[in-house]
């Protein structure tokens, strides 16, 4: 841990707030970031996906199990083991939480039960996904909309839909883009964005339509996307082993405009700035390496600011 010693004071100088505090899961535990102060919890777990809602912090932990913190502090295991899949990502909902996983599952956590939606294992082209390496696909990242639809990335599998809080699903998007992240957008109904294998995808329709935008990049395999006010921040890199990989910025409402961000970052990551590892607050933006570096922008990706380096490997953030 001694980049997170290292780098104590400079993160609390810059904006890692008491009210939104930066939460980082990693290889060995969740850090957490506020004001002046760091400390860990879940130490020795490795932490694949974590996820803010109005009562709490939810966690995949160790990729088995989904636990939840109160806003006590306290932590309870809520699903573990569940049919040995990998939970790889969780969306919080109305009184409800989602959690997706390999093999290309989805179940509810309900009352600390578990409900898997079959609906989605029937759904519309099951049969067509795949991976390039062979295995079963997963379901990558979600999202909510801004009337309550649901977005399910299935990896490779494409973008599937929920317009009925998840009884039916509908396919949206050409899944040979190989999809790896989809968000929604704060006020701005209907409008969702994916990161791909080809570039950016935009859909300002609720997934209805879609078109790419890969102008000025220097190579389209994108895993990780965020926006930050008015402004896309997305990971890019030569293909799946992460060579040449850096971060673009171009604004939300002009295609065609991406701009390499390269002040106060190194010319090139040497792997992937993953799915997760990528977020954005207001005009805030922070993103974590496989390396065990964060780096942290006020300025919506203009400029940056290596904050810590020599953690463990990083594999989510948030803020709370």
């Amino acid at each position: 841990m001694t980049g997170f010693v290292q780098q104590k004071m400079e993160l609390g100088a810059t904006g890692a707030n008491q009210e939104h505090p930066l939460i980082v899961g990693t290889s060995e535990g969740l850090l957490w970031f506020a004001a002046s102060q760091q400390w860990m919890e879940l130490e020795g777990h490795s932490i694949s996906a974590i996820a803010p809602s109005l009562n709490g912090l939810w966690a995949a932990v160790d990729r088995k199990s989904v636990w939840h913190r109160d806003s006590q502090g306290e932590w309870q295991v809520v699903a573990a083991n569940v049919r040995d899949l990998q939970l790889n990502c969780i969306q919080p909902l109305s009184g409800r939480v989602l959690v997706g996983t390999s093999s290309a599952r989805l179940f509810w956590i309900v009352d600390g039960g578990v409900e898997f939606i079959q609906s989605f294992d029937s759904a519309p082209g099951r049969d067509e996904w795949y991976t390039p390496w062979g295995g079963s696909p997963a379901v990558r990242s979600m999202a909510e909309g801004q009337s309550g639809e649901l977005y399910a990335n299935v990896h490779v599998g494409g973008i599937l839909r929920s317009q009925d809080r998840g009884r039916s699903w509908q396919p949206t998007i050409d899944l040979h883009w190989d999809v790896h992240q989809v968000i929604t957008v704060p006020n701005r109904p209907g409008v969702v964005l994916a990161a791909t294998a080809e570039g950016l995808a935009t859909s300002t329709d609720g997934g209805d339509s879609w078109s790419l935008d890969r102008a000025n990049l220097h190579a389209t395999y994108s895993r990780a996307v965020a926006v930050c006010g008015e402004t896309v921040l997305m990971s890019t890199s030569s293909g799946p082993s992460g060579a040449k990989a850096a971060i673009y910025r171009r604004s939300l409402d002009r295609p065609g405009t991406f701009e390499k961000c390269d002040r106060g970052l190194p010319q090139w990551f040497s792997h992937n700035i993953d799915t997760g590892s990528l977020v954005a607050l207001e005009d805030r933006a922070v993103f974590g390496t496989s390396d065990g570096q964060i780096f942290w922008s006020d300025d919506a990706g203009l400029t940056w600011k290596q904050l810590a380096s020599d953690l463990p490997p990083i594999h989510c953030l948030n803020f709370s």
